[in-house]
């Protein structure tokens, strides 16, 4: 997966999850700060940071989401995870973070919202289709993109409220969806879109 570079103590680490570890380095001189041992491998979705944690997707298989206090030295698997959870997570998009909510959804369309800080359920909803891109936030609203190619937007809010539901077309879509501007661009097996609403 993509690492993540975060601010810590006035310097940076760079945590990189990995097969059996999640490590974190000094970006200044590849030195290894931390590590916290898991038992997963080919791990897809990026970490996020926030509210003095990382947040990880640990395994491929059996995806948990874990919570890590990004301090110490060495092997802190003992005392530096703050919370696990081990149900409905996603093996392939990255974890979203919005103020202090957490946003995921699984392969299997299953989408749930945690309290970052004690990563406690907040709802969980089931959608249609799979997943494999990661979701997006923008203007008080989270896209989520299936596999069809079909986006179900909702607020990012405590509520769960469905806000639009739009399809691009029959084409497989796996990327995940970016932002610039006031674009939207999502890209499907056979073309890129780029998507914005008129001038103001």
């Amino acid at each position: 997966c993509t690492p993540t570079l975060i601010p810590w103590e006035n310097r940076k680490q760079l945590v990189s999850p990995a097969a059996k570890a999640v490590i974190a380095y000094d970006p200044s001189n590849g030195k290894e700060l931390w590590r916290v041992r898991h038992r997963g491998w080919s791990i897809a979705p990026r970490p996020v940071y926030g509210h003095g944690m990382v947040f990880v997707i640990m395994d491929h298989d059996r995806p948990e989401l874990w919570a890590i206090k990004p301090g110490g030295a060495g092997d802190v698997t003992e005392s530096h995870i703050a919370w696990k959870q081990k149900r409905g997570m996603p093996s392939r998009s990255s974890p979203l973070l919005v103020d202090d909510l957490i946003f995921v959804v699984n392969h299997d369309g299953i989408a749930s919202c945690l309290e970052a800080r004690k990563g406690t359920l907040v709802w969980k909803k089931r959608l249609d289709g799979d997943y494999s891109a990661s979701l997006l936030h923008a203007g008080g609203r989270i896209y989520f993109f299936n596999e069809n190619a079909v986006c179900t937007v909702i607020k990012a809010a405590r509520q769960y409220e469905i806000l639009a539901n739009n399809a691009l077309g029959n084409e497989r879509l796996m990327a995940s969806p970016a932002a610039a501007g006031n674009s939207l661009f999502v890209r499907t097996e056979k073309h890129l879109y780029r998507i914005e609403g008129p001038s103001q």
